[in-house]
């Protein structure tokens, strides 16, 4: 090729780069046999490279190899109070990754406005050989869009197959139908439920699995007893005094994650309305705190070591070129002290 300069061994992906007018980390994915290069487009790289004498240093290709064994771990930036959830999920994504040789970096990604191509620098600058993406990137999120364009194996933990992508999601459905069924079993049947954003899917599959076991039960849930919140605390707060005032016959709350059924608890018993003799209620997720909570929150757990194991035997088989398949996990219900059988009386 005529016209192009000898490139350098330390400045050569970034001439390579500039002569064909590309990303220096995509001209280093095609020089390093990395995913997500179109085949035509390696090849012109690799052409140019050689026409330019660059070779690529043996050292940094091992390092954006495969053989990095770094998995990264995406999660979604909500309010702090609602991030933290996260939390209990890392030690048991990082101990099953360190049983098969692998370790983590956790990356805080913004969930809106998420900037152009953070995914693929993420994966270029830490030179990470597969990825884990955490609750609510779901298949619209640019995120995983950006993940199946790159084909990097990734399992994630939503209802997202690809070729390259499986997925590792509790049932939460069920989950939705085992806290129905316990709040009716005791006696309940005025029930109100605090949903997170509804775009969400695991927002949708709770409370549909809600309204499933109240059907079971001859019951059709009221849609003025649903309240909205963001996953927080004070939203969980906040939508339990707005169900009470316009419900004070209901003895019952379900709520779609733990944080907000504390803060429900919280703005009941500040109120002089006793938690759970004279309303119950049940959360969802089984955060470890919940069992310190006054009272301890009955919940849904989403059985956390059992996904962090599935989540990374299907990277594993994506690793090694398996295809991508998904896989549900069944929730447990928790029962401690939060939900009292009604009487007569209340």
């Amino acid at each position: 090729m005529k016209g192009l300069k000898a490139a350098n061994v330390d400045g050569g992906i970034k001439a390579v780069a500039k002569a064909l007018n590309l990303s220096p980390s995509t001209v280093s994915r095609a020089l390093n046999g990395v995913y997500g290069v179109n085949p035509a487009t390696r090849e012109l790289i690799q052409e140019t490279a050689k026409a330019m004498g660059y070779v690529p240093h043996l050292g940094a290709k091992q390092l954006v190899g495969k053989s990095s064994n770094l998995i990264g771990v995406f999660f979604p930036q909500f309010e702090f109070e609602a991030s933290s959830g996260f939390v209990d999920m890392f030690s048991p994504l990082q101990q099953a990754l360190q049983r098969n040789g692998k370790d983590a970096l956790f990356f805080s990604i913004p969930f809106l406005n998420y900037p152009n191509n953070l995914l693929t620098e993420c994966i270029s600058s830490r030179s990470l050989e597969g990825c884990l993406l955490l609750p609510a990137f779901s298949e619209s999120h640019p995120m995983v869009q950006e993940a199946l364009k790159l084909q990097i194996p990734c399992v994630n933990f939503e209802d997202v197959v690809g070729p390259h992508c499986s997925s590792v999601i509790t049932d939460d459905r069920e989950g939705g139908r085992l806290a129905g069924r316990k709040l009716f079993a005791e006696g309940h049947q005025i029930i109100g439920y605090i949903n997170g954003p509804a775009h969400i899917r695991i927002c949708k599959d709770r409370y549909g699995g809600f309204c499933e076991a109240l059907m079971e039960a001859g019951i059709e849930h009221d849609a003025s007893l649903v309240g909205n919140g963001d996953f927080s605390g004070s939203s969980g707060a906040q939508a339990a005094k707005a169900l009470k005032q316009l419900h004070p016959e209901m003895t019952a709350i379900f709520c779609a994650n733990d944080l907000m059924a504390m803060g429900a608890i919280m703005e009941f018993t500040s109120n002089g309305i006793s938690v759970p003799e004279s309303l119950s209620i049940i959360g969802f997720d089984g955060d470890s705190y919940t069992a310190y909570t006054a009272p301890p929150l009955t919940t849904i757990s989403i059985q956390r070591e059992d996904v962090s194991t599935r989540a990374i035997e299907l990277l594993m088989e994506l690793l090694t070129g398996h295809p991508g398949r998904k896989s549900s996990i069944p929730p447990k219900l928790l029962e401690r002290q939060s939900v009292m059988k009604r009487s007569n009386n209340n």
